[in-house]
């Protein structure tokens, strides 16, 4: 693997460069959260920058991209093609570019048919994760098969060495792009790859002290035999269907299909869907399997954690802690699964 070198005053001009490849998306502080916002050559001071790179995740995930949650995919009698640019997303987590290798890229790639709008996207578009140094209570990365750092799936990674930020180039399309950086990337001494080492190590550490306690290596066996509607209905006591959990979710991958009349013709729309809806297991004529909503919680955990890991040898679940961040009823869903 190549590494290179960023010096903090540079990181201005690595984002123009990276924009020279397509729309650029970076992380930007946004109340003491990390959002993403297009790159347009602004004068923001270097530092603020840094900052918001060494933050966790940005609040919206990785997946919106790629997936958007309403999208015209087919149409009759008459064809249509979508012209869909390259864009450069800075600043994911590794729980977001796994969620994407892992999860999305099986449900949207890997089936029956794949879905060509999502594979375009993953083609064209560049994607430099970031290392997570300072991980937040609610991450539980480490406990689910993450790291708070990314060797892999993304085609930069930046971490953070002792004066600046070390670039490692993932794959060939990273390769390409650090050969039109000119100077703005140099050479990166031992001293920046011993430094970047003691804060994964760090990183690492703080997260095993936040989440002290594994989870049982049975989850889905424990998951297929709960079931107690007492434990599931007391795991949602203080649910509100607000459905931010799902929304920010960057593993949640339902989705509908339909269509409207246009014109003499018909368009087809995809849009994403969750669990949560009164009407997501409704059928015809009325009837609906999952019309208590503690059936429709149990129904995420047996995807999440039972059906998932079953058929694709991975959890549905990242560890980002968006979920525990975004509820309003204040749900853990590390002390669920802790429960069971």
């Amino acid at each position: 693997m190549r590494s290179l070198f960023l010096p903090l005053a540079s990181i201005p001009a690595f984002y123009t460069r990276l924009a020279k490849y397509g729309e650029t998306y970076y992380p930007r502080v946004l109340e003491r959260h990390a959002t993403y916002e297009v790159w347009r050559d602004e004068e923001i001071p270097a530092e603020e920058l840094y900052q918001a790179l060494k933050m966790i995740r940005p609040v919206e995930p990785l997946k919106e991209f790629f997936l958007g949650s309403r999208e015209r995919v087919a149409s009759f009698p008459q064809l249509f093609s979508k012209d869909i640019k390259p864009k450069v997303i800075v600043g994911a987590k590794d729980c977001d570019i796994r969620s994407l290798i892992e999860i999305q890229d099986n449900v949207y790639l890997k089936g029956v048919l794949e879905d060509p709008f999502y594979k375009e996207r993953r083609e064209k578009y560049l994607v430099v994760t970031v290392d997570c140094p300072e991980p937040a209570d609610t991450c539980f990365c480490l406990r689910i098969g993450g790291k708070p750092y990314s060797a892999w799936g993304g085609d930069l990674n930046l971490s953070f060495g002792e004066e600046g930020i070390i670039v490692d180039v993932l794959s060939a399309k990273g390769d390409e792009i650090v050969e039109k950086m000119g100077d703005v990337l140099t050479e990166v001494d031992k001293k920046e790859i011993k430094k970047r080492d003691k804060h994964r190590a760090d990183a690492e550490r703080k997260l095993a002290k936040i989440n002290p306690e594994e989870f049982a290596p049975d989850l889905p066996d424990r998951i297929e035999h709960q079931l107690d509607t007492g434990f599931w209905a007391k795991a949602m006591a203080n649910c509100v269907d607000c459905q931010a959990c799902e929304r920010i979710c960057p593993t949640c991958y339902c989705f509908l299909l339909y269509d409207i009349p246009v014109g003499k013709g018909v368009e087809r729309i995809k849009v994403l869907d969750w669990c949560y809806h009164a009407a997501y297991g409704r059928v015809g004529g009325g009837m609906n399997p999952l019309a208590h909503f503690s059936h429709r919680l149990r129904n995420r955990f047996e995807c999440k954690f039972m059906a998932f890991p079953r058929n694709f040898k991975v959890y549905a679940c990242t560890g980002c802690g968006r979920c525990i961040a975004g509820c309003t009823g204040k749900i853990d869903i590390r002390k669920v699964l802790r429960a069971l």
